[in-house]
């Protein structure tokens, strides 16, 4: 079989294998007690959908990875990754008057909300000259002690303290 350079993915879908993806190059503090990775989610879009499809019997390091829909922040100690809709994120830190705290030990933040890694959250998807480019606040990773492999870290771009929009 031969590959066809001109096939082209929407961004949806790659942020989806994206996420599927991040598991083999993070480490959680705890993973040798883990009897299942739990994915989740709030909100929904078409990457929700797509990563719900993509994680059906999938394994990392002969571990389960569970896909979890997820209504609100007080659910997330059931979590070893969240990835928030730009809306749900939104409309969370809107209830609340001010940003949420993401802050646990073991806990992988994900979102393609505008901003999302010069905050609270760990990885942010960026659209940039049409590719989709992972924004990790290493900050937010060292704090929650997950360790991200080099492979993941030489193709995104690292931030450790607010910038501008580059």
């Amino acid at each position: 079989m031969t590959a066809n350079a001109g096939i082209t993915f929407s961004a949806d879908k790659v942020k989806a294998v994206y996420l599927v993806r991040f598991a083999n190059f993070i480490h959680w503090p705890q993973e040798e007690s883990f009897s299942q990775i739990n994915y989740c989610v709030m909100g929904e879009s078409k990457v929700t959908y797509t990563l719900k499809t993509l994680l059906v019997e999938h394994q990392v390091r002969n571990i389960s990875v569970v896909y979890r829909q997820i209504e609100n922040v007080q659910n997330l100690s059931q979590c070893q990754l969240v990835y928030f809709t730009p809306e749900a994120y939104s409309h969370l830190n809107n209830d609340r008057g001010s940003t949420i705290s993401l802050d646990r030990v073991g806990l992988v933040t994900v979102s393609d909300q505008y901003a999302f890694a010069k905050t609270e959250g760990m990885v942010e998807f960026r659209e940039k000259s049409g590719r989709i480019v992972p924004v990790i606040n290493i900050d937010n990773a060292a704090k929650n002690r997950i360790t991200i492999r080099s492979q993941l870290l030489r193709i995104s771009k690292l931030i450790s303290e607010p910038q501008g929009d580059e």
